[in-house]
């Protein structure tokens, strides 16, 4: 096994240690999947032959436990709904939690040593385990993510963690995303002991050799608690759970993933656990037949953390500076720069820069001249709200050593980077199509707000327009019809730019095309549901994004669209 190192202990106890060559993390790939299941079959053949372990730890050799799954390959999932039936889907996407429920059913006792971050898939590991240890430090988090890219654990987390902790907790855990410390884990029943970190395998060894193999939901003796049961027939559940969670009515109905896992918790949390995890199973293929998921996996994830890789590529190898100075009244927040130093005279000079219009806030990322009584040292132009960006743009200077300076800089923020040899940004495209659109709608303020509302663009607008007009909330949740139109022109208004945008570099190219949807997301709001405009436009041009309303404006948007860039994009 490449990805999984065994060894026993004197006591008899096999310690199975996860260490992906390579990665800076562990993740749940194909690989990771084939070893987890030799490591299954090793100790079933023991077992057969009379030789079992005293209890089997798993533990990770790298400074966190595991990740979650490799989105790659959840993006590759994401494309099967083009090519494969349903089953074919189904076979594959279960793989993983057949494979965990393989594990929680051995007959040896099996205890998780989690050293670090435990999402996603990692924590689903550690919850098919029959115990778990955890690290008491500040930097471990135990969590489901998923919902935050467009899915849900399909491993087994949503019928495992609500059996751990309970309706109410694992109800916001799931549809919220946010992680539990060590601490909470532990008071939560999620996590059975805490220990040092030079003490978490053996503590973890001599839980092992004082349990009994086996899930408590596998006992003849477990039952659920009434009260869990009945919620979970309640025909208000939904509504409760959004309100757990703190999830408007609006954004359950753009994000499939958050009733999806709604349907996951009442179709199965009342049933048998292997009952219960083909009901996930089902609900999964259907949530991943979904564009939606694989928008957001690419744009909020994959495409975000390709940004920086592909933004250097071509550039030279430089010193990066170690001291920095703002200029004017600029504030980026507490700490913006890791190993950099602010200083009166700095080796780099930053200040914010406003668009044509004077505005402050259209996230665009100016390299300029330096300023007086600096000499040669480079000024890196930032808008004043980059402290919250978790994207930001770099317009490209001439010289691409002052491109690799300020990529230098930008990359001690731990923020994404894109290069952009545009003179003009995405956003400030959006940014004017969206006022274009409010002062030619011809509508009430009241109904234009609803469009923006219906798609999830009151963002961007409230960014866009000074005045907008925000009416009282809404007491019914808008059609996503009744503002497709306005999101589609949007869309199409960045796809026209776009076109005049590209040149012989194919390198540029790449990066354009990669950082047009992100920063639209992370720049003024784009909504994420949707992937970024082109995401947004390959959907409807695949016929995913269903719209019934003016067949004159189905039919422009498909002339406008349907063009050689066009049809790259959607297949890509």
């Amino acid at each position: 096994m490449k990805n999984i190192a065994v060894t026993a202990d004197s006591s008899g106890v096999m310690v199975a240690t996860l260490d992906m060559p390579g990665r800076p993390f562990n993740v749940f790939s194909e690989a990771m999947m084939a070893d987890l299941a030799a490591l299954i079959e090793l100790i079933e053949k023991a077992v057969a032959a009379g030789q079992p372990p005293a209890g089997l730890v798993i533990t990770s050799g790298k400074s966190s436990f595991v990740a979650g799954a490799d989105l790659a390959m959840i993006q590759d999932f994401g494309a099967m709904r083009f090519s494969a039936t349903w089953q074919e889907m189904r076979d594959r996407y279960s793989y993983l939690g057949k494979l965990f429920r393989r594990l929680e059913k051995l007959p040896v006792p099996t205890v998780a040593a989690v050293n670090g971050l435990a999402l996603g898939g990692g924590l689903e590991l550690a919850m098919a385990c029959h115990g778990r240890v955890c690290i008491d430090a500040p930097y471990v988090q135990l969590g489901l993510p998923e919902v935050l890219l467009g899915l849900l654990p399909g491993a087994g987390g949503t019928q495992r963690l609500p059996r751990y902790v309970g309706l109410e907790l694992s109800t916001k855990m799931l549809l919220d995303g946010k992680p539990l410390s060590a601490a909470q884990a532990k008071a939560s029943g999620l996590v059975d002991r805490l220990a040092s970190a030079e003490n978490l395998v053996a503590t973890a060894s001599e839980m092992v050799l004082s349990m009994s193999a086996g899930a408590r939901w596998d006992s003849p003796e477990y039952r659920m608690a009434t009260d869990v049961a009945v919620a979970t027939t309640d025909t208000g559940f939904r509504h409760w759970a959004c309100q757990v969670a703190g999830i408007s009515d609006r954004d359950a109905k753009l994000y499939p993933a958050v009733d999806a896992i709604i349907n996951c918790l009442v179709g199965g949390y009342t049933k048998p656990i292997d009952a219960a995890c083909d009901v996930e199973w089902d609900i999964f293929v259907d949530l991943m037949s979904n564009p939606v998921s694989s928008n957001m996996v690419t744009s909020c994830f994959l495409s975000k953390t390709a940004a920086t890789k592909q933004s250097l590529v071509g550039l030279p190898a430089v010193s990066a500076p170690t001291s920095f100075a703002l200029l004017g009244d600029l504030d980026l927040g507490k700490n913006p720069f890791k190993k950099m130093a602010r200083q009166a005279e700095a080796d780099f000079y930053i200040a914010a820069a406003s668009g044509d219009d004077g505005r402050a806030d259209l996230l665009v990322h100016q390299l300029g001249s330096a300023p007086s009584g600096t000499g040669a040292k480079p000024v890196l132009r930032l808008v004043n709200n980059f402290a919250r960006s978790e994207v930001v743009e770099l317009a490209a200077a001439e010289s691409a050593e002052s491109n690799a300076r300020a990529m230098a800089v930008l990359q001690r923020s731990a923020k994404a980077i894109v290069l952009s040899r545009s003179a003009q940004s995405v956003n400030e495209v959006l940014l004017t199509a969206m006022r274009a659109a409010h002062a030619n709608a011809g509508v009430s303020a009241q109904n234009f707000y609803t469009q923006c509302e219906a798609v999830g663009l009151e963002s961007l607008a409230r960014i866009a327009i000074d005045d907008l007009a925000v009416p009282a909330q809404n007491t019914q949740v808008p059609n996503k019809e009744l503002g497709l139109p306005l999101l589609l022109g949007l869309s199409v208004a960045v796809y026209d730019w776009l076109t005049s945008q590209l040149s012989d570099d194919d390198s540029a190219n790449d990066v354009l095309l990669a950082g047009v949807d992100l920063l639209a997301i992370y720049g003024v709001g784009f909504p994420k549901w949707t992937g970024g405009p082109l995401s947004c436009l390959s959907m409807f041009q695949r016929g995913e994004l269903a719209y019934s309303g003016s067949q004159e404006l189905i039919a422009q948007l498909q002339w406008q669209f349907k063009n050689e860039l066009g049809y790259k994009l959607s297949a890509a």
